[in-house]
């Protein structure tokens, strides 16, 4: 009798357990629809960004200054509003050559010698040619600004392009390029802009081997008495130092540069593909399948740049957007999906790129495809879009929070003529964004259309042939066949 109480005691304790356990757990369903809806972003914090403050010297020269006490690191970047877009036609390559080649040899100071003053002053330089303009960048310690400025006027005023060097330039851009012909990304992006620039000016910023070796130093020397003009450059200056200062000691090396009567031939606008093109590489070494794909959008100086951040930012801007949590978290496609903007001064590219198994190349473009059919047709949740202007707020001043990368982006906005408002007002732009704003991101632009470009193995081909048209390419950007769905190769 007592056992049979005992048991029954026992009976009734472990119910009572399992239902504190069950009240104090939710049900599965709902934990399921917590994580699909995550909590409101906190307040946005406040955003304080630096003074950008102007001149022009009287040879045409801009000069712009950010003042940060905080370091005591000067960074200085030269911007030649010229870019690898204004290379000749049948020279593409040479606006990128001209730049390295500024470097590498003055009339008084050897390539060797520019390096060891650039050692002395604690610093380093490096080169960048974007399509739209130049980038010459110098970081050097607070105290050295001095001997910074006028040996940047040495190599500046007075380069002597030695034959040597640029042989030698010639032989780095080219082993440059034959290690990029190894990536599948790079191989990727290459196609997306031959296509998408086919006879634009743009197109010559995917130049190959092949036109470096046509380089000479004539040429290089008439691009840069052409172009390498004061009044068609802008210095900025990041560090200890203010608009008054640094005026007059960039006057004193700077102000012998002549400027001269300028004729730029106008950069055309470029409307986007309104069909589909399927495009695909064979890179036999390729164990996965990449995927890029892309279209043409508005210039940067467009109002509708802010919705488009956070468009992006929604759609495939970090692990946490559409994309990744689609065709890897719940399909498990892919290895990483991300999306990204590149601007230009006439037009501006949106893109997206997955690597995937290469049994669901195709699966994983038709979800591509569904994302942003979904964000064209539907509305975005309010609760989505405040995520997205978080992230944004929250994470720029994390993009600017290194001298390089704060003077990148002065450059940028410098370079592109995008205004004080653009830097100033960052943070009400994003907030004045809604659901409205972004969902006619994705209906005004023919993000439905665009250019996709595979490359993988072979194997991929039987996969893509589930689409009505595809084009086969050379790793070089070469057509090489067609296969169109239902024929018999």
């Amino acid at each position: 009798m007592r056992i049979k109480q005992n048991i029954k005691i026992s009976c009734c304790l472990i119910l009572f357990i399992l239902s504190l356990f069950f009240i104090q757990i939710p049900p599965l369903c709902a934990q399921e629809r917590f994580r699909r809806s995550p909590p409101f972003p906190e307040p946005f914090p406040e955003l304080s960004l630096p003074l950008i403050e102007t001149h022009t010297l009287t040879n045409g020269l801009g000069i712009v200054v950010v003042r940060r006490q905080d370091h005591p690191v000067i960074s200085m970047r030269l911007i030649i509003m010229t870019g690898e877009s204004s290379s000749p036609d049948n020279l593409p390559g040479l606006a990128t050559l001209c730049a390295r080649m500024i470097t590498k040899g003055s009339a008084n100071l050897r390539a060797e010698d520019i390096e060891e003053k650039i050692e002395s002053i604690g610093g380093s330089i490096a080169v960048e040619t974007h399509p739209d303009y130049t980038e010459f960048s110098i970081f050097f310690l607070e105290e050295y600004l001095d001997d910074a400025l006028q040996l940047l006027g040495e190599i500046l005023l007075r380069p002597n392009f030695p034959r040597l060097e640029i042989g030698n330039a010639q032989r780095s851009m080219f082993y440059d390029l034959a290690i990029q012909n190894n990536n599948p990304e790079f191989i990727a992006r290459r196609l997306l802009y031959q296509i998408l620039f086919e006879s634009h000016p743009y197109k010559k910023i995917i130049f190959d081997q092949g036109g470096i070796k046509n380089l000479n130093r004539r040429d290089i020397v008439s691009f840069y008495s052409k172009y390498y003009r004061p009044n068609n450059a802008k210095l900025v200056l990041i560090g200890n130092l203010n608009l008054e200062i640094a005026s007059r000691k960039v006057s004193r090396f700077l102000s012998p540069w002549e400027k001269q009567e300028m004729e730029f031939a106008s950069i055309p606008l470029l409307n986007p593909r309104d069909k589909m093109k399927i495009c695909f590489i064979d890179l036999p070494q390729a164990k996965d399948a990449t995927i890029f794909l892309g279209n043409i959008i508005f210039p940067i100086t467009s109002r509708d740049y802010f919705p488009f951040i956070v468009f992006n930012q929604v759609i495939g801007g970090t692990p946490n957007s559409r994309l990744f949590m689609r065709l890897r978290e719940s399909k498990a496609y892919a290895y990483n999906a991300f999306s990204e903007m590149q601007f230009f001064r006439s037009c501006s590219v949106f893109s997206i790129t997955a690597k995937v198994l290469t049994e669901f190349s195709c699966d994983a473009i038709q979800e591509i495809l569904q994302e942003i059919d979904d964000l064209r047709n539907a509305q975005i949740p309010s609760q989505e879009i405040e995520q997205a202007k978080s992230y944004l707020i929250g994470n720029f001043p994390l993009k600017i929070e290194t001298y390089n990368d704060l003077s990148a982006k002065i450059s940028e906005i410098q370079a592109f003529g995008l205004g004080r408002d653009h830097w100033e007002r960052y943070y009400g732009n994003i907030m004045r964004i809604n659901s409205d704003a972004v969902s006619k991101m994705g209906q005004k632009y023919s993000l439905h259309t665009p250019v996709i470009v595979v490359v993988g193995n072979s194997e991929i081909i039987e996969y893509l042939k589930e689409f009505e048209r595809v084009s086969v390419y050379s790793p070089d950007g070469n057509l090489r066949y067609e296969i169109t769905k239902g024929e018999k190769e």
